[in-house]
């Protein structure tokens, strides 16, 4: 019998010249910390040597090794507290403390204890008050059950800020009700801003799902979700993930966290079984057997790497689609969260956090290690941060039973929420700006050098082709121009809301003393009838043991379809802010043919030559968007634009080649057959025949 050979262990010592290995230099050592933390080093030390060009010499070698001193320290320090938005003291701490471990990283070595306590003292004392920086923190408004089903609710059905697809919408739900419920970090879940280009968040891999018989009642089936987070602070993807568990919502739908998992699975193709293709198969095929108590529902290894949470960009065609690969990143969401909180009426609209903060509130119960597990904690002293005062003193002084849902309302963020916040400057404000000093000197620069380039080149593009400087310069005005305009806006709208939650209760007081009440009304003219009905099916709040099963598996399968079929009705973005939906211009989900004006009917067909003279008005729609039925919604297709150098910007956008491969390019307009080599033949064929002038 010939028996196997055994593998050398591992730890065998194999020939090593230790001679030449002791000659060798000695390594450089590791950096033993996070790459979050060494990109904010690295940030700290790019703006010291954009400082140091200001600098003679202009080497920020030079004054690092060989003029540094404390002068130095103190001089960069003030020119990034001139430039940057710094008004807290802590913060200012550790941008003080980042710029230490750069000095120390290149010159090798720390610098001197004298030198240290002067800095300390430089930073924590002379600076912080000479710039008047905050010396409170700023504490988070929490957000309670209530909090959450209302935002959820407003973001869905009445608000009107423009995501760059549906998709974003709904993610933004997502992450709010992942957090509340499990207290994660956002960089639990989406692309962390200390962590850039890992393209590292939650993913398919960390997801399972299952139907399983209820415990309660063995001849129910529910679905169950299991989510491992991988990326908890302090240990990214090392040690043991806490896993959650999710559990269906039929209460509420749109609370419901697998309800979006089943719909992004839907969207990625992400279901491994070829039989599961569409929402009721969830239901109809996935019965559990006798022998067992749960059928998983395997998602495929192809998109095990995926993250569920993804950004936008555009497509060949020039629109807004979800990527395929890029993961959400935090400081995207974070300007959504900001927008929409502040459409939503709150006074203070906070960070994402302040969903961990509403969930760290409901665990205050248990104890230390376990909430130290949940919250993702190294020590059980920082959950003390988490936690406001939320118990009714004033009762157990007065040995009286807690009033706990007047606590609720007043140590929660909605006491002070108002929809009927202003969201807009107002007109006399916008006339304001645009009368600014120093934005009426670029325009009249602008007007100049514009004037000159058309005189000189006939055209700006031209004049920007030839690599005029002047068309350089021009530019640059424009772009000042636009952003001076909009930081003023942002002042203006910011000063006009807090005018508005500053003088609220003084004009309700004067509202009810003449007899009136004041109301509002959400304006939801811009809000594409589909969502409405979803919200109303989602947003019910019912008593789940009133309803039969029968009736939330409709539910739910119900839901899922109008979600996946509401990311077919896509609106542009540019055409966000200007199309109104009503009975007269939508077409429903249902299949009910809406009813076009004559007015807005198209002649499709191709003129005879008589008559072809006669028809002098041009046609302002687009021709790519009227032929594009499956992406785009019935009045984004249809939709008049009100000059022609409008359309032209927006047909650029398709960005169509000069050339068509194959045998060219058929005419996009429903009856016409001809096709065209060239994108000159194209436009030429829709002037002459249908009167688009592109």
């Amino acid at each position: 019998m010939v028996l196997p050979k055994k593998n050398p262990p591992k730890n065998a010592a194999a020939v090593v010249d230790w001679n030449a290995f002791l000659r060798e230099p000695d390594p450089e050592p590791d950096d033993e910390n996070k790459p979050s933390t060494r990109r904010k080093v690295t940030t700290m030390g790019n703006n010291f040597k954009k400082w140091t060009k200001l600098l003679d010499p202009p080497d920020w070698k030079f004054w690092l090794l060989e003029r540094f001193n404390l002068r130095l320290i103190e001089g960069f320090l003030r020119w990034y507290l001139d430039n940057h938005n710094v008004d807290r003291k802590s913060a200012f701490l550790t941008h003080a403390r980042y710029f230490s471990m750069f000095c120390n990283q290149e010159r090798g070595q720390e610098a001197p204890y004298e030198m240290k306590q002067k800095l300390k003292a430089l930073v924590g004392s002379t600076l912080s008050d000479q710039y008047e920086l905050e010396l409170s923190s700023f504490e988070l408004p929490p957000f309670n059950i209530d909090d959450l089903l209302f935002t959820t609710y407003h973001l869905l059905a009445w608000c009107s800020f423009t995501f760059p697809t549906v998709r974003s919408m709904f993610q933004l739900n997502t992450l709010r009700k992942m957090m509340a419920a499990t207290s994660a970090r956002p960089g639990t879940l989406i692309e962390s801003s200390g962590y850039l280009h890992e393209n590292d968040a939650l993913k398919w891999k960390d997801i399972e799902l299952f139907m399983v018989k209820h415990p309660d009642c063995p001849t129910s089936q529910v679905l169950l979700m299991r989510v491992r987070h991988r990326l908890n602070k302090g240990r990214r993807n090392e040690g043991v993930a806490p896993v959650y568990t999710y559990t269906e919502r039929n209460d509420n739908l749109g609370l419901c966290v697998i309800q979006d998992i089943l719909m992004y699975a839907f969207l990625d193709d992400a279901f491994d079984s070829p039989y599961i293709r569409c929402p009721r198969d969830i239901w109809c095929l996935t019965r559990v057997p006798d022998h067992r108590l749960s059928t998983p529902i395997e998602l495929k290894d192809s998109v095990k790497e995926l993250p569920i949470l993804r950004s936008a960009c555009q497509n060949e065609k020039g629109l807004l689609v979800t990527d395929s690969r890029r993961a959400l990143q935090y400081h995207q969401v974070r300007t959504w969260e900001a927008t929409a909180s502040e459409q939503a009426g709150f006074k203070d609209k906070g960070t994402l956090y302040k969903y961990r903060k509403g969930a760290a509130a409901n665990i205050r119960h248990l104890d230390e290690h376990s909430r130290n597990r949940i919250m993702g904690h190294t020590h059980g002293r920082t959950f003390a941060h988490y936690i406001s005062i939320m118990d009714d003193t004033q009762s157990m002084f007065m040995e009286t039973p807690a009033r706990k849902s007047l606590l609720s309302l007043a140590t929660h963020a909605s006491i002070t929420r108002d929809p009927s916040a202003p969201q807009q400057p107002t007109d006399a404000q916008k006339d304001a700006i645009e009368l600014d000093a120093q934005m009426a000197g670029w325009k009249s620069e602008c007007r100049r050098l514009r004037t000159d380039l058309i005189m000189q080149f006939g055209q700006l593009k031209a004049a920007h082709g030839f690599g005029d400087p002047r068309s350089k310069q021009l530019q640059k005005l424009q772009n000042q121009i636009k952003s001076r305009r909009k930081r003023l806006c942002d002042a203006a709208r910011r000063d006009r809301r807090a005018d508005f939650f500053r003088d609220i209760g003084n004009r309700i007081i004067e509202s009810n003393q003449r007899g009136e009440q004041l109301t509002f009304t959400p304006d939801d003219s811009r809000i594409q009838p589909e969502r409405i009905t979803l919200a109303n099916l989602e947003f019910q709040n019912r008593d789940v043991d009133q309803i039969g099963e029968s009736q939330l598996i409709e539910d739910r399968i119900r839901s899922l379809e109008l979600r996946l079929e509401i990311h077919k009705l896509h609106v542009p973005r540019g055409l966000k802010a200007h199309v109104r939906f009503n009975e007269k211009t939508v077409k429903t989900i249902s299949g009910d043919e809406s009813e076009e004006s004559e007015k807005d009917k198209l002649q499709l067909k191709s003129l005879p030559k008589t008559k072809r003279k006669q028809q002098s008005k041009p046609i302002l729609k687009c021709p790519v968007c009227l032929a594009n039925t499956k992406e785009l919604l019935h009045v984004a297709r249809n939709y008049q634009y009100a000059r022609k150098d409008a359309l032209q910007r927006h047909f650029a956008t398709h960005k169509l080649p000069m050339f068509f491969e194959g045998p060219g390019r058929r005419c996009d307009l429903p009856g016409c057959s001809y096709t065209f080599p060239s994108l000159n033949g194209y436009k030429l064929h829709l002037s002459k025949h249908h009167s688009i002038f592109l």
